[in-house]
């Protein structure tokens, strides 16, 4: 979770490390560092190219293109997110947060396995310490093996029943097909289109179930330029689906 205009500003520059030359399309890291600082306040183009370390001018053409698109609009001289752009903002957030923690678990699993045996042990001794800690390794696995399965054999639908209880029937088939591309792909978004030619939906039919589930503070709507609408979990409901 990010706290503070600091921590905003750290990712912001993070996510610029290797790409210190950013040239062409505005579809760049450059895009997702601009909005990343805007979530925090709103800026004027020149302190924002103070922040990343570019020129005002080259800040200000992307800022022009995306204003265009629909994520930030100016407003007394500064630039601010629009509520695409602070959703946009948000999961590159999240994005972020899930990588470090995934290189955190990497660096995690190495210094367990670069692990020396002391050098005043006897070969015996080590060797018997070695079998011991794979038995209670291998018991730990299997006991976290075991409660995963049962974990995934757990109906979504079933533990999430608290909260899809107060869904209407459309409500609950659309969450249930959401629910199910989420576990055979993994993949916490779809895109209208996607949806739309699965399930032989009326587009009307399903943009208003959409805007219900919204409102329920279970999906988010968002308008890629290029792709179309994308429909996702909210970051509440997928911490719901964790849990599970």
């Amino acid at each position: 979770m990010v706290d503070s205009d600091n921590d905003i500003a750290e990712i912001a520059n993070q996510i610029l490390s290797n790409e210190k030359e950013l040239k062409g399309s505005p579809r760049s890291k450059i895009v997702e560092a601009i909005s990343v600082l805007l979530l925090a306040r709103p800026l004027r183009a020149s302190e924002i190219a103070v922040n990343l370390g570019f020129e005002t001018k080259y800040v200000s053409s992307y800022l022009s293109y995306w204003r265009r698109k629909g994520l930030v609009y100016q407003e007394g001289g500064k630039w601010h997110l629009t509520t695409s752009g602070e959703m946009f903002a948000k999961e590159v957030i999240t994005n972020y947060n899930n990588s470090r923690f995934k290189e955190m678990v990497v660096f995690a699993k190495q210094i367990l396995t670069n692990e020396e045996v002391n050098p005043t042990m006897n070969n015996k001794n080590a060797q018997k310490t070695d079998k011991t800690e794979k038995e209670v390794l291998s018991f730990i696995e299997d006991k976290t093996s075991m409660k995963n399965k049962k974990q995934q054999n757990r109906s979504l639908m079933d533990c999430l029943n608290e909260l899809t209880s107060k869904l209407n029937e459309e409500e609950n088939e659309l969450i249930k097909f959401l629910l199910d591309k989420y576990k055979q792909w993994g993949s916490t978004y779809l895109y209208m289109d996607q949806i739309q030619e699965e399930l032989k939906a009326d587009s009307g039919w399903l943009f208003r179930v959409l805007k219900g589930l919204q409102t329920k503070r279970l999906v988010y709507l968002y308008q890629d330029p290029k792709l179309g609408l994308r429909i996702g979990f909210t970051q509440s409901f997928k911490k719901k689906i964790e849990e599970c």
